[in-house]
């Protein structure tokens, strides 16, 4: 399938935002949340673009094909990463910060890119989604939703569809049901269903050299 007009949309989401953002003085909370929306910008390494930094969330995309489930994964685990790095430095004196946590949205498919004044813009039923399953039902503050229209263009999946490649799970919203599969992390750097055990698997993709962390 052609890639023309196709892409990867990454939205990586704080979790915990609002209630943080109500308990603690506004010019120490900016400082904090700048720090934590930087710490996450400067660990881009697969070089996604920018679309949109919306309070807690920024808006990453890339045209053309995806990248592997490993690399997004590594992806993730070093934003996160970061992310924790800034948190530990305000720990100590404000202890508000322990509940904030990372979580992030890859989803795929057509989405057309336009220019309003010097901004980049993406449009595209691929971002209604892509909002939409961040409201979802998954039991964690902290994980990697991967969506099934990402999922559908691995040609050859790098984990095993059936038991490793997370949790599969779908919800129901006013544009129909939408399915992907997940990895919590929940405290762990690197989530529990990428041990690497499938060797005939990664006879064929080194997941160590895939997953940078």
């Amino acid at each position: 399938m052609s890639k023309d007009n196709q892409g990867m949309v990454f939205i990586v989401d704080i979790s915990g935002y609002s209630q943080f953002i109500r308990k603690i003085d506004p010019t120490e909370g900016l400082t904090i949340i700048r720090r934590l929306l930087n710490g996450i910008i400067e660990s881009n390494h697969l070089s996604f673009r920018i679309s949109e930094i919306e309070g807690d969330a920024i808006l990453f995309y890339r045209m053309g094909g995806p990248p592997s489930i490993a690399a997004i994964l590594g992806q993730f685990t070093r934003m996160r990463k970061a992310f924790k790095k800034v948190l530990q430095l305000y720990r100590p004196e404000l202890p508000e910060v322990g509940q904030l946590e990372l979580k992030a949205i890859a989803h795929y498919g057509h989405m057309e890119e336009f220019k309003i004044d010097r901004f980049s813009k993406l449009y595209g039923n691929i971002l209604v989604d892509a909002h939409r399953l961040l409201k979802n039902s998954i039991p964690s503050d902290a994980y990697v939703l991967l969506s099934m229209d990402y999922l559908e263009q691995m040609e050859e999946f790098p984990l095993d569809y059936t038991t490793s490649c997370g949790t599969y799970q779908c919800d129901i919203y006013d544009v129909g049901s939408l399915c992907y599969r997940y990895f919590p992390f929940d405290g762990k750097d690197i989530p529990k269903d990428l041990s690497y055990h499938n060797q005939k698997k990664r006879s064929k993709i080194n997941l160590s050299e895939e997953l940078v962390i």
